[in-house]
């Protein structure tokens, strides 16, 4: 599927939640065009491609995956040490994955890749249970937070009946968290 342009009266919405969206990542009004970058780098856009590619537009499903849920399944499931999540390799068929299954290859493949090539992310590990600094769990609502706003992008630009109201609280649920 081509990707199509933004219409212009999506944009306001979208511009709030870039907002925010560099608000979690700790970027302010000087350097916040650092966020930008970072969604167009390697440690991110090689990942939404195939989210993208595999979900978005394989499945025409726009559903959000809310983070505490996404978080207790990749405790769950111990995805970061699976291969179908972790490894490099394209899983052989991804026919029968839920939303949750390919957000959370997402936020592990783009979590490990930066770990392990001194990227933006430098925790090294995701183990709530041994996070006394919460720094893993601070990675991990970031690299949520950078999925949630690209498939608002993604969806403002192909899904006809686009939903600004979903938009509007799309960071209220890691508020409570953070």
């Amino acid at each position: 599927m081509a990707r199509k342009t933004i219409p212009r009266e999506r944009l306001p919405a979208l511009q709030k939640s870039y907002d925010q969206l560099c608000m979690w990542l700790n970027y302010d009004a000087s350097t916040r065009h650092s966020a930008r970058r970072l969604l167009d780098s390697s440690y991110v856009k090689p990942f939404f491609r195939e989210y993208r590619r595999d979900f978005l537009e394989a499945t025409h499903d726009d559903a959000a995956v809310q983070c505490g849920e996404l978080y207790h399944w990749c405790i769950s499931t111990n995805a970061f040490m699976k291969p179908k999540y972790a490894s490099s390799e394209m899983p052989s068929s991804k026919r029968d994955w839920t939303p949750l299954d390919h957000a959370a290859r997402f936020l592990v493949r783009v979590l490990r890749f930066s770990w392990e090539n001194d990227g933006e992310w430098s925790c090294g590990k995701f183990d709530p249970n041994n996070d006394e600094d919460g720094e893993g769990e601070l990675e991990f609502y970031q690299v949520w937070a950078i999925l949630q706003y690209l498939q608002a992008e993604w969806e403002a630009a192909n899904v006809d009946d686009w939903e600004m109201e979903r938009l509007a609280g799309m960071f209220s649920e890691m508020t409570s968290r953070l």
